[in-house]
């Protein structure tokens, strides 16, 4: 018996973003912002094409005591079971935050280990010597991680600061080196763990094509290597 983790699905995530309710009980809470104005309306769809959120500072909106485009760019990521991208236009230069917490594993060294070694020492020398690695800081909780929707998980950043015309190639790569996580890890038999086989399987136990939603579809096929990344 595979051990299953709580995710939301594509509908409530877009349900939550409009201030609607969700099918899934527990996927929102009136104590977590999620609802979008047009401005972060107009960043949401552009980041579902991109594949990251790119947002001017934190995202902070004093009246709603949070970051409603955050918060829903990460539940989107969730369900979809991939790295929340983000990155944060500053006047001083950008910073790049990859939240490895959407992957929903046991541990998440390997998929770091991937981005600071496969990534940043061989194509960006200077930015691997200032990285921030937090997730080291602090153990994952298993529990949490299983039972919890991602608002009440927390979160695993990598921190990148970088400037502005490096950071959407840094995306970019990131996001590619995404869709080599799964492929690197069934590479190596002894990477092979039972958390990191059941994240390839839907939540509620069911086949691909039943479970996963036509936008789902989509980005798992482009996963399979159709990416068009001049188009980003």
């Amino acid at each position: 018996m595979k051990r299953r983790v709580f995710r939301p699905n594509l509908d409530d995530v877009e349900r939550l973003s409009y201030g609607n309710g969700t099918r899934k009980r527990g996927t929102g809470s009136k104590y977590v912002c999620h609802r979008l104005n047009q401005e972060e309306r107009k960043l949401y769809d552009l980041a579902k094409k991109a594949g990251y959120l790119s947002i001017r500072g934190t995202g902070y909106r004093k009246q709603r005591k949070g970051s409603p485009l955050c918060n829903t760019f990460r539940q989107r990521c969730d369900a979809l079971e991939k790295p929340c991208l983000i990155v944060e236009k500053r006047k001083d230069g950008d910073r790049v935050l990859i939240d490895f917490s959407t992957l929903r594993v046991k541990d998440d060294s390997f998929y770091v280990h991937l981005v600071f070694n496969n990534l940043l020492k061989t194509k960006y020398p200077d930015l691997y010597e200032i990285a921030e690695d937090r997730c080291k800081d602090s153990s994952i909780d298993w529990v949490q991680v299983q039972k919890n929707p991602i608002w009440d998980v927390n979160e695993r950043i990598l921190a990148v600061d970088c400037d502005r015309d490096v950071a959407k190639c840094l995306a970019v790569d990131i996001l590619r080196e995404n869709i080599g996580f799964h492929t690197n890890v069934m590479g190596s038999e002894s990477k092979i763990t039972d958390e990191f086989l059941h994240d390839l399987i839907p939540s509620d136990g069911q086949t691909d094509s039943a479970m996963r939603s036509t936008e789902e579809k989509i980005y798992l096929d482009k996963c399979s290597g159709g990416i068009d990344w001049d188009d980003i």
